[in-house]
């Protein structure tokens, strides 16, 4: 017998177009991040340029927003300009700068360059300070960081003068004149303010200041000092001066250095406050994006009136050594809108290429000051690489998946082939119907070794039921056709019972033609299955109306059915059925005595229906039991008028899987006959 070789290969062939695939997605993908690298850059400009108009009209007419005078020189206002930041919360007078770092990027240092006094001018003295300023529920707030090698705090028993220590001057502008005050301190921590003279030795009253309150706080190379004032006190013009004094000489005690925030050729005049503008800030918060997008606000004056948090630098934009910003502020304070894309170093030295675009505010056709806008394009490179980063890991890996599931699939398929070809040896038979391969898989190849598994059981029935025919056939056939050869014989010895032989010889020729008839509806029992339509029927009804007509047509014979209130419905062929009662009901007559007794009984537990029919007469054995619905099992009744071949047992388990239930036989519990059980799910 030819051997059969299911086996399925997938050639290298396949794989080497599939990677190709994939490497030129991977190439093609390369290429249009390329491309789209610049236009993308292209579309940014331009759409930052978009941007800083659109912000820029939202602040046009808004003198409010803006300290804005065309009588003012824009030269001194540029050189005595303080900004004050808005700040988040209230200050806690403490010395230390922890509640300025919102504000670090507004922070102004003054050294010898800003000195208005020097008792030694050829020697002069190491003394420097920075200062940052702020403005909280109607309070202004001041920290100043004094760099100085030796700090003298105020000896008030020896040294009655209030400038024979160190100590910060403040000028305000109170109600229209100026008006001078020292803050001293005789220890670390709170000081002291007092008005003083114009000479700034003696105090105006002689009692201290208490709506002025400082804190010092003593450092390494200096100290710091916090101070808080009255917002009225700078009044409408918003006017202040601060100073530092420096005394090195702890004996002589006299004032060697002053430094202060207004150079000395306008030693008569204040510092402008600029009040950093909150309704600015709060609309700027709702236009920065994601960091990335930087957003500053200068006066016609180049004084920062506002900047988001991220514009770190500042002092870069308004600096006119800085030819990129020169050019961007001259423009936009000339009318013009100007965008431009220059390289700048950030501070963990990476060259970034920078988007910087300006557009002028207007005020009654009159530039007011303008919107600068900052994105690092690198950022957009960034997103770029990461996306491309993405996509080239998203290729790698689906790749490799796709390779290692091609492998794990052939592997599978291989061996479920080798243990398919296994299951039938080299003489073409049937060695192991349960194929263990891929058995428990929920997928396609799940399927296919299960049906497989199906498929060889069944094959292994029909070909037992091959198998067994000659054997059983023999003595069946043989009968009949002895018969038949008798007969013939006997035409030449015996004319005169001619009649008698013709009819002997009739009568095998019809059991002959029975005994094919069973066959061929054996043989051909699974392909008439597969033909047939399913229904809805009620066994019940069915099996009562069965009973009664077999009872006619079997008097020797009692029926006996007990038959259950209500339905039972099952999906089935109603004469399938009829035909599976009928081969076990021939098989239970025709092993019953004489005047016996057939039950037939329906049940219904957990969706099931079982239909059980016993007959009283001889049992049946362990071994036959097992072979009793694989083919052919000849009856101990079967004679030459009425062979019983055993086949009906093998329609009725075919019948039975068509209707999705089983068969089984065994012996009754009292040993006093055999009874045949149905299970059919109920509908």
């Amino acid at each position: 017998m030819k051997q059969y070789s299911f086996r399925l290969r997938i050639g290298r062939g396949p794989l080497v177009i599939i990677c190709i695939i994939l490497l030129m997605i991977f190439v093609l993908g390369y290429r249009y991040f390329q491309e789209m690298k610049q236009l993308h850059l292209q579309v940014q400009t331009e759409a930052q340029l978009l941007s800083t108009q659109a912000i820029a009209k939202v602040l046009h007419e808004r003198s409010d927003l803006f300290f804005y005078s065309s009588e003012l020189d824009s030269e001194w206002i540029e050189k005595s300009s303080l900004n004050v930041f808005h700040l988040p919360s209230a200050i806690d007078l403490n010395g230390q700068n922890n509640d300025w770092n919102i504000a670090d990027s507004f922070s102004h240092r003054y050294s010898e360059d800003s000195a208005l006094y020097a008792q030694d001018s050829s020697y002069p003295q190491p003394l420097a300070f920075d200062l940052l300023l702020g403005e909280r529920a109607e309070t202004i707030y001041g920290f100043v960081k004094v760099e100085d090698s030796k700090l003298i705090f105020r000896d008030p028993i020896k040294y009655r003068r209030l400038d024979n220590s160190d100590h910060i001057r403040l000028i305000i502008k109170k109600n229209g004149l100026p008006q001078r005050y020292v803050l001293v301190a005789d220890q670390p921590g709170e000081m002291t303010a007092f008005e003083v003279h114009e000479d700034w030795r003696h105090t105006v009253t002689g009692q201290p200041e208490y709506q002025i309150k400082a804190f010092l706080e003593p450092l390494e190379e200096g100290y710091s000092v916090e101070f808080q004032l009255p917002y009225a006190w700078v009044g409408f013009e918003h006017r202040l001066v601060v100073m530092v004094a420096d005394v090195d000489n702890s004996y002589l005690r006299d004032v060697k250095t002053v430094i202060g925030t207004l150079p000395e050729q306008w030693s008569g005049e204040l510092n402008q406050l600029i009040i950093l503008s909150y309704p600015l800030q709060k609309i700027l918060a709702g236009l920065e994006r994601l960091d990335t997008t930087r957003i500053c606000v200068i006066d016609r004056y180049r004084r920062v009136r506002t900047a988001t948090p991220s514009m770190t630098q500042i002092e870069n934009i308004c600096d006119k050594h800085n030819e990129k910003s020169e050019q961007l502020i001259s423009a936009a304070l000339a009318g013009k809108s100007q965008v431009m894309t220059y390289q700048r170093r950030n501070n963990e030295g990476v060259v970034n290429t920078v988007i910087a675009s300006a557009e002028p505010v207007f005020i009654q056709d009159d530039i007011a000051g303008a919107v600068l806008l900052e994105k690092d394009s690198q950022e957009i490179l960034t997103h770029q690489r990461k996306t491309l980063d993405r996509l080239s890991y998203a290729i790698v890996v689906v790749f490799i998946g796709i390779v290692l599931f091609i492998l794990r699939l052939s592997f599978r398929i291989l061996r479920l082939s080798n243990e398919l070809n296994s299951a039938i040896n080299s003489e073409g038979r049937l060695v192991k119907t349960d194929i263990q391969s891929e058995k428990n898989a929920q997928d396609d190849l799940g399927d296919l070794s299960r049906g497989a598994s199906d498929l060889l059981v069944r094959l292994s029935r029909y070909t037992h039921f091959l198998e067994t025919i000659p054997r059983t056939l023999r003595h069946e056939i043989l009968n009949p056709v002895n018969a038949i050869s008798l007969g013939l014989q006997q035409l030449d010895s015996s004319p005169e019972k001619v009649a008698d032989i013709v009819k002997k010889t009739k009568r095998s020729i019809l059991q002959l033609e029975l005994i094919v008839s069973r066959l061929t509806e054996a043989a051909h029992i699974e392909e008439a299955l597969a033909t047939d339509t399913m229904v809805k029927i009620d066994l019940v009804s069915l099996l009562s109306e069965y009973v009664e007509n077999i009872q006619q047509l079997h008097s020797t014979v009692r029926f006996q059915f007990s038959q259950p209130k209500g339905t039972a419905f099952i999906n089935g062929n109603d004469l399938r059925f009829v035909q599976l009662l009928d081969k076990i009901k021939d098989n239970a007559i025709n092993h019953t005595r004489d005047e016996g007794c057939i039950d037939i009984a329906l049940t219904r537990e957990a969706g099931l229906i079982y239909v059980t029919i016993s007959n009283d007469g001889p049992l049946v054995s362990g071994t036959i039991l097992k072979a009793l619905f694989t083919g052919i099992i000849p009856s101990q009744k079967s004679t030459i008028e009425t062979p019983h071949l055993g086949i009906g047992l093998y329609i009725a388990y075919h019948i039975i899987q068509s209707h999705q239930g089983r068969i089984t036989v065994t012996n009754r519990h009292d040993n006093s006959g055999v009874m045949v059980t149905l299970t059919i799910p109920e509908v």
